[in-house]
């Protein structure tokens, strides 16, 4: 006799993050104080991302690649 499963009804999806990128959004995390988690900072990101995608529907809006150097100091 074969069991059933039952569908799990999944709140959250697991993301991964290339390391050197997860430690640039720390370093940033750290320096302002601002966001609670990773996560949090990720999420932040993606609904901006996602908000910017629906003002142009149809078009992707292009992202500028920047690499950021954590020895650099912001000049602010």
């Amino acid at each position: 006799m074969t069991r059933e499963r039952k569908a799990k009804k999944t709140k959250y999806k697991t993301v991964s993050l290339p390391k050197g990128l997860a430690d640039d959004i720390q370093e940033i995390m750290d320096e302002f104080g601002y966001w609670p988690s990773l996560g949090a900072f990720v999420r932040e990101a993606a609904l901006d991302k996602l908000r910017r995608e629906r003002q142009t529907p149809g078009k992707i809006v292009p992202e500028p690649i920047l690499l950021l150097d954590p020895k650099e100091k912001r000049k602010n």
